[in-house]
């Protein structure tokens, strides 16, 4: 039986089931995680023979989150930044664009996805490979960033520490990641309006292999020597999975001026929108 990678507990209870496969909540610290065993370096995200990707989502739809990081992180003139699980590279470009002062290196583990950024999208700056792997100098980058990268990584202590290694003292991490409690309420729902599909998004069981609330991912960080987390509320993906409506993409805008009013209000308290989005600090 699994158990926890935050307390080592393996005492949990099962608060959703995906199609046969249990998510299971830890009784002791209250970290999420799948109960599926994925390996620890799973390259088949990006990859397949006749592999196409969705540029509407992967490009367009993520422009306005990357301009409000850059304008809510990079306020240096120069920096070095690194982009771990880069994938197709749109956001090492969207930093080499607007902050022409700053370097950007990315790292991917799909030699297809990286084999894109560097020939359709002029990123020679995106690398194949284990970041582990990389060689990069110790304690030479301002800020290090993970796109959607820790919720498929079943033990990420060993990544975070190396990477904390990498930044330069007063440097920070940044996880963007899904909010579990939110995502949650709205896989019941799913399931109450339409009953248990297959082929239906609900909370990728297979795939997130961890989930993470406000203080589990806070408390990831402090495990792997980081201090001060850090929550705001950025932009969302201007695009709805599985729907071309317009109509959704102003609900999903509506719902984050809501989501960002009262994280606000509440003095950051309270979160109830669809992503986390936290920084820490190296000491």
């Amino acid at each position: 039986m699994k158990s926890c990678i935050l307390c080592q507990s393996s005492d949990s209870k099962t608060v959703f089931n995906e199609n046969g496969t249990p998510i299971l909540e830890c009784k002791n610290c209250g970290h999420v995680y799948s109960s599926y065993e994925q390996e620890e370096h799973y390259e088949g995200y990006w990859d397949g023979a006749e592999q196409t990707y969705d540029l509407k989502w992967w490009d367009d739809a993520h422009r306005a989150v990357y301009s409000d990081f850059i304008s809510t992180y990079l306020k240096q003139e120069k920096g070095n930044l690194l982009d771990v699980g880069c994938g197709l590279g749109f956001f090492v470009k969207a930093v080499l664009t607007k902050k022409p002062g700053w370097s950007a290196v990315g790292y991917e583990i799909s030699k297809q996805a990286v084999k894109f950024a560097n020939e359709q999208n002029g990123m020679k700056t995106v690398y194949a490979g284990l970041v582990q792997d990389s060689k990069l100098p110790k304690e030479s980058f301002d800020i290090i960033t993970l796109w959607d990268v820790i919720e498929h990584i079943p033990k990420p202590h060993s990544l975070l520490t190396y990477l904390h290694g990498l930044l330069k003292p007063g440097g920070i991490l940044f996880l963007q990641t899904p909010n579990f409690p939110i995502q949650l309420a709205k896989a019941n729902l799913k399931v109450k309006l339409k009953g248990m599909q297959e082929g239906v998004h609900y909370l990728e069981a297979k795939d997130h292999v961890n989930n993470y609330k406000m203080h589990t991912l806070a408390e990831l960080g402090k495990q792997c020597g980081f201090i001060e987390p850090k929550y705001k509320v950025l932009m969302p993906i201007l695009s709805v999975s599985g729907s071309k409506s317009k109509l959704a993409v102003y609900f999903k805008l509506g719902y984050y001026y809501f989501t960002k009013l009262i994280f606000t209000l509440s003095f950051g308290t309270i979160n109830w929108n669809n992503t986390l989005f936290l920084t820490l600090k190296k000491p």
